[in-house]
């Protein structure tokens, strides 16, 4: 009846799948499996679903490593899929790994890289040395003046020639190319090398080739002809049906481009008989093969460089040697023209009287230095050291007191000493002092007993006659005060501050002048007392005058002051003083003719 009906629709739902929920106990539970058993069914199957998904969610760790090489086994096209796949993310996260984890990628990479860093810094040091020595050693060898030219004529630094030349290159590989198609004819390769695509590098070389010519060089015949790829320099020959492409690492001389550009020549001088389809023939070519392997062309370029038919002119060499010879002949003679001239002088300061050359420290044409010894008494060699011709360069004397024994300055000695009249002659030979002429009784014996006693005198000898007329006798003294009167001297500090010691000088001078005066009416002749000053070579003329005259002047003021009258400052002109350069003031006694 109406419920075994309703049984029966439920066995009969879309499908034909038999039901697996438990039969309806009760008109209820009938009614709700009408109305929502299929959706019932369908979130069961959901959540089974679901289920299933997370367990093999949960064993996809455990299943990834088979995964992984049962896509190895697939081959190159599946791995290559996955692996551009991965790429990005890869990156993504080793370079976030890298932020967050340096410290754990240092310590992790540190013993790999420490030891491939120092190796490879140790090699380019060492090859460094290598190319430094090499330059040392041929710095002074005529390929070093080559290179020493080279580098004058080009402006660089020597050590960058020394370096283009020294550092080593070598070629890997040769490609052959047809002009027209990019087709390679023949590749040469290094034995220690993997031979590279020689298709992809000819189509490579063929498009940058065509895009140069038709963009950059712009209709004007602009060719390709070197790039670099990596560490490799790559030159491009090229020929009107082939192109020849040179793969390189290091700096290559200018005599390779050339070889390059013969063996392409000789490679069209082959192919001009050659029918254009025939590339079998051209392919196999062993001259071709021989031309163009990598060992005989750095041989043939070596020879080429080396030989006599690259060798450069030897003009600028010899140039070179005759301006150093040049140089050299002028140096020479202007030392030889110093040391003549050095030698002339240590011969005069030799023979100067009173002088004792004990060396010349010289730098020739910057300074000379004369060390000695020198007597007071003796001419000051300044005057033979000024007249010195040396180029220049002023002499300077370094010289330290000692007593001569020359008997031109034994003879000096004596005169100053002894202050003899004018009518007294002193000569000295030998050690021998001889005194001759017509001098007061008293000054003869006082020089008798003072005259032994003079450094360098070994024996004294008199043809004095004593005066007999008092006034020639008195003339005789004013005569000998005359010349010792310069010799007191008051010295000053500066300007007219005159320094300790001056109050007993100048009571000296007084003492002089009170006996001239005396004399002077003996003699019946006038004298004339002048109070002199000097000064040293600092200040200009406008000061040292003003300076002398203050010096002048405070003398004769300190002369009135102990009884001498008539001492007048001088004025005008000075005559020459051999007291000069000095800060002093002394009195001069001018002695006129006698009264009838």
């Amino acid at each position: 009846m109406a419920t075994s009906g309703i049984g029966e629709a439920l066995d009969d739902r879309p499908g034909g799948a038999p039901s697996a929920v438990a039969p309806p106990e009760n008109d209820f539970d009938r009614l709700r499996e009408l109305l929502v058993g299929d959706e019932r069914r369908a979130l069961d199957a959901a959540q089974a679903r679901i289920a299933e998904l997370e367990a093999a969610q949960q064993a996809l760790p455990r299943r990834l490593p088979e995964a992984l090489e049962a896509l190895n086994r697939e081959g190159e096209p599946a791995t290559a899929r996955v692996a551009g796949a991965l790429a990005e993310p890869v990156a993504q996260a080793l370079g976030s790994a890298v932020r967050r984890n340096r410290q754990s990628l240092i310590e992790a990479l540190f013993p790999i890289i420490g030891p491939l860093i120092r190796k490879s810094i140790a090699e380019a040091l060492r090859n460094l040395v290598a190319d430094l020595n090499a330059a040392i050693e041929s710095s002074f060898t005529l390929r070093g003046l080559k290179w020493r030219i080279e580098a004058w004529r080009g402006g660089v630094p020597y050590a960058q020639v020394v370096l283009k030349h020294r550092l080593a290159y070598r070629i890997d590989h040769v490609f052959l190319i047809e002009r027209d198609s990019g087709l390679v004819l023949q590749r040469e390769s290094s034995p220690d090398l993997a031979p590279l695509d020689a298709d992809a590098i000819a189509g490579m070389l063929t498009a940058l080739g065509d895009f140069v010519g038709d963009s950059v060089g712009q209709g004007d015949g602009g060719t390709l002809e070197s790039l670099s790829v990596g560490e490799h320099l790559v030159w491009v020959v090229q020929g009107p049906r082939a192109n020849l492409a040179c793969f390189m690492r290091g700096v290559p001389p200018a005599a390779l481009r050339a070889l390059l550009e013969q063996r392409l020549e000789d490679i069209h001088a082959q192919w001009a008989n050659a029918p254009d389809e025939d590339l079998r023939t051209v392919r196999n070519s062993v001259a071709w093969h021989e031309q163009l392997q990598p060992m005989a062309l750095l041989r043939d370029a070596t020879a080429a460089d080396e030989g006599p038919a690259r060798r450069p002119s030897r003009w600028p060499l010899l140039a070179v040697l005759l301006a150093i010879l040049v140089a050299l002949a002028w140096f020479l003679a202007r030392r030889e023209r110093w040391d003549a001239r050095v030698e002339a002088l240590r011969a005069q300061l030799a023979a100067h009287p009173g002088f004792v050359l004990t060396g010349i420290e010289e730098r020739p044409w910057r300074a000379l230095t004369v060390h000695g010894l020198v007597d007071a008494d003796a001419e000051p060699p300044a005057a033979l050291l000024a007249a010195a011709d040396l180029g220049g360069v002023v002499p300077k004397l370094a010289a330290t007191g000692y007593v001569s024994g020359d008997d031109a300055v034994v003879a000096r000695r004596a005169m100053r000493l002894l202050a003899p009249p004018p009518t007294v002659r002193a000569t000295v030979e030998r050690g021998v002092l001889r005194l001759d002429g017509v001098a007061p009784e008293a000054w003869i014996a006082a020089a008798r007993e003072r005259a032994p006693w003079i450094a360098g005198v070994a024996r004294a000898e008199f043809s004095l006659a004593p005066a007999t007329d008092a006034a020639q006798a008195a003339r005789a003294e004013l005569d000998a005060l005359a010349a010792r009167l310069p010799q007191l001297e008051v010295r000053f500090l500066d300007a007219a501050q005159p320094a300790p010691g001056a109050d007993a000088a100048v009571a000296q001078i007084a003492e002089a002048a009170r006996r001239a005066q005396a004399l002077a009416r003996t003699a019946k002749a006038d004298v004339e007392l002048v109070a002199v000053g000097t000064n040293d070579e600092t200040g200009s003329d406008a000061t040292n005058a003003r300076v002398r005259a203050l010096r002048a002047q405070w003398l004769a003021q300190a002369l009135a002051a102990q009884g001498v009258a008539g001492a007048a400052p001088e004025t005008g002109p000075q005559p020459v003083d051999p007291l000069a350069n000095r800060r002093t003031a002394h009195l001069r006694l001018a002695v006129g003719e006698a009264r009838p």
